[in-house]
């Protein structure tokens, strides 16, 4: 029987310009850094290292991911991991770097742990006897920082592994947006899109309070509404900041939302982005239109197209919801299907089948308001290959 109540489970929040050096507070002795490619420039190394020193702290680079993880990525330094010992756990830069810090977390503090056995949702043991979390995010996408998942990718198989508790969800996060002010405008946008499709999901998603709903609406409200002020093109300094800043936080809401709801179904169809290299949010921000067409009308698709401006009835706005999202994907230059991606057509279909059948059984699937079956599967990849306009 389901509990007459929800809990909203979340890190602890640290927030502001130049945050970053939080980390230095907890008085730690031994910082195991999990870091990113670019992200993790020489000028916040140096922020980093000096920040460590001054705290007396000794620290340790453990791993350095450069793209979506492998399952793979998790183990490699697992013995370096645990002959340093550290009692904090310092994971700096994108999606792939924080999900992989989780991991590592578990399996540091766990390491009599089968995999396999991590892959059971909801079952993992509470963290932190060893070491302490801390999330500081460099991009505004993935909500990693705030989220209870774990995304891996089979090499063999091209198929997503999911951890999923609310135990990995870091004990703090830092949000810092000066670390995402050095990101090109068209990473920006495609972690902006993951963010809002993170927010449009969760506020429809079977499982969400009303707590869940209002920080998802709000989270897709400011990424929509202050997008366009992050981006370079935007010279007036002061409001770029601010719009970074709005991004930045909107998307750990984005991820808090989907930690106590979930994703929805352009999160359970995304197969194309592993299966062809394509970037995650980019695959999830074109998927997203053609999925909401499967869910809709919506209410609360109705609520942020009265925000926006649009009127209607409740099926007239979210179809206004669907086009303004299409309009926005244009008006950046973004792709609105994957043929303009530069997907292979034969491939493309040749993987289909399995995709329609395997995200079925997928809790981003099951706790979407549509009702799914492998012919809506199929046809869903067939809108989103050759951008058939989404309509209700």
């Amino acid at each position: 029987m389901p509990h007459p109540y929800s809990i909203l489970s979340m890190p602890q929040f640290i927030t502001g310009r130049g945050s970053v050096s939080f980390f230095s507070s907890l008085g730690k002795t031994k910082i195991g850094i999990i870091r990113g490619g670019k992200s993790y420039n020489a000028s916040l190394k140096n922020t980093i290292e000096k920040l460590a020193k001054e705290s007396g702290a000794e620290i340790c680079y453990l791993a350095q991911i450069r793209n979506e993880p492998y399952v793979e990525d998790i183990f490699s330094c697992m013995e370096e991991v645990r002959n340093f010992e550290p009692d904090m756990i310092l994971a700096i830069g994108g999606g792939s770097v924080l999900d992989t810090a989780k991991a590592i977390h578990l399996f540091y503090e766990n390491p009599d742990m089968a995999f396999e056995d991590a892959l059971i949702p909801f079952t993992l043991p509470a963290l932190g006897k060893k070491a302490v979390h801390v999330s500081v995010p460099t991009t505004s996408g993935t909500g990693s920082e705030s989220t209870s998942v774990a995304v891996f990718i089979d090499r063999v198989t091209q198929v997503k592994q999911l951890l999923l508790d609310n135990h990995l969800i870091p004990h703090y996060a830092v949000l810092d947006a000066d670390l995402t002010d050095s990101l090109p405008d068209s990473i920006r946008i495609a972690t902006a899109m993951d963010a809002l499709t993170h927010a449009i999901e969760a506020s429809t998603a079977k499982n969400a309070s009303v707590m869940t709903q209002a920080i998802a609406l709000e989270a897709a409200l400011d990424i929509m509404e202050y997008l366009k002020e992050a981006l370079s093109s935007c010279t007036d300094r002061e409001a770029q900041a601010l719009a970074r800043e709005k991004i930045h936080i909107a998307s750990a809401m984005a991820g808090t939302a989907i930690t106590n709801s979930c994703t929805g179904l352009a999160h359970s169809y995304d197969h194309p982005g592993p299966a062809f290299g394509k970037a995650h949010g980019s695959v999830c921000g074109l998927m997203l239109p053609y999925t909401m067409v499967l869910c809709g009308p919506h209410p609360n698709y109705a609520v942020l197209a009265k925000r926006l401006g649009y009127s209607g009835n409740e099926k007239e706005l979210s179809q206004a919801l669907i086009n303004h999202l299409i309009f926005l994907r244009k008006k950046l230059s973004l792709e609105t299907s994957f043929k303009e991606m530069g997907i292979p057509e034969a491939a493309y279909f040749e993987w289909v089948p399995k995709w329609a059948d395997c995200s079925l059984p997928a809790m981003a699937t099951q706790m979407s308001p549509a009702a799914m079956d492998s012919e809506k599967g199929r046809i869903l990849y067939d809108a989103c290959y050759f951008g058939k306009p989404p309509v209700l």
